[in-house]
C-alpha cells in the first residue's frame, strides 16, 4: 500500500467525508449514548465535521479515492491533543447546539477513553481516531485498504498502532489483521463494552 494510492482529504474535503461517516456511524453505539434524544443524522454529522476537521488540521485524514468509499483519521498519539484553540478551530462551538447533558456525556466519554488509552500503552504509536465505509461500500476492500495504510506507517516508524471499537464484530475484523484486545471496559452509565485493541 502506497500513501499515494488514496486520497488526502483537505479542508473542502469536510463536508462530503463526514457525509460518509455520519451514514457509517449511524447506529454507532457511543454517538447513541452521547446525543441521547437528540441522536439524528445530521447531529451525527455536527460531530463528524468536528473529528475530520481535527485530523485533517492536525493529524492525518485519508480517503479510500476521491470517491471517498471510506475514511480513515489517524494521527501520532503525542500529537493529539485537543487543546482549546484547537477545539475551537475545529468547530466546537457548533457541538453546543446538543445541548448540557449531551456535552456532559461527550466530555465523560472523553475523559474516560484517554485514561484507558494512556494506562494500555505509553510508548509512541499510532491512534486510529476513527474509520468508516459508507455502508454501500462495504464488503468490497475499502476498509482494509484504509487500514493498510496506517499499519504501513506505523511499520515504517516501528511504531504500534492502538484503537478503540465497540462490538465483538469489530473485534474480530481488527483482529484479521494482527490487533489483540488488551483491555474491556464498560462506559460508565450504559451497557457499551469498548474494545482497546494494539498492534505491536
Amino acid at each position: 500500500m502506497n500513501i499515494n494510492d488514496l486520497y488526502k482529504l483537505e479542508k473542502k474535503d469536510i463536508n462530503k467525508s463526514a457525509e460518509v461517516l455520519s451514514d457509517a456511524f449511524y447506529d454507532y453505539p457511543v454517538f447513541k449514548h452521547i446525543l441521547g434524544r437528540k441522536h439524528n443524522k445530521e447531529n451525527i454529522n455536527i460531530i463528524t465535521k468536528f473529528i475530520i476537521k481535527y485530523a485533517v488540521l492536525y493529524g492525518e485524514a485519508y480517503a479510500s479515492s476521491h470517491q471517498m468509499e471510506g475514511i480513515i483519521l489517524f494521527s501520532d498519539f503525542k500529537d493529539y491533543k485537543f487543546t482549546l484553540f484547537r477545539s475551537l478551530r475545529c468547530g466546537a462551538l457548533s457541538l453546543m447546539q446538543f445541548g448540557k447533558e449531551s456535552a456532559k456525556r461527550f466530555n465523560e466519554y472523553d475523559e474516560f477513553n484517554l485514561k484507558i488509552h494512556n494506562k494500555i500503552i505509553k510508548e509512541p504509536h499510532q491512534y486510529v481516531i476513527g474509520i468508516g465505509v459508507n455502508p454501500k461500500k462495504q464488503g468490497q476492500a475499502f476498509g482494509r485498504k484504509l487500514l493498510t495504510l496506517v499499519l504501513k506507517v506505523a511499520e515504517e516508524k516501528n511504531q504500534p498502532c492502538y484503537l478503540e471499537t465497540h462490538g465483538e464484530k469489530n473485534v474480530a475484523i481488527y483482529e484479521k489483521y494482527g490487533f489483540e484486545v488488551v483491555s474491556r471496559d464498560i462506559l460508565p452509565g450504559t451497557d457499551i463494552v469498548q474494545f482497546g485493541m494494539l498492534k505491536r
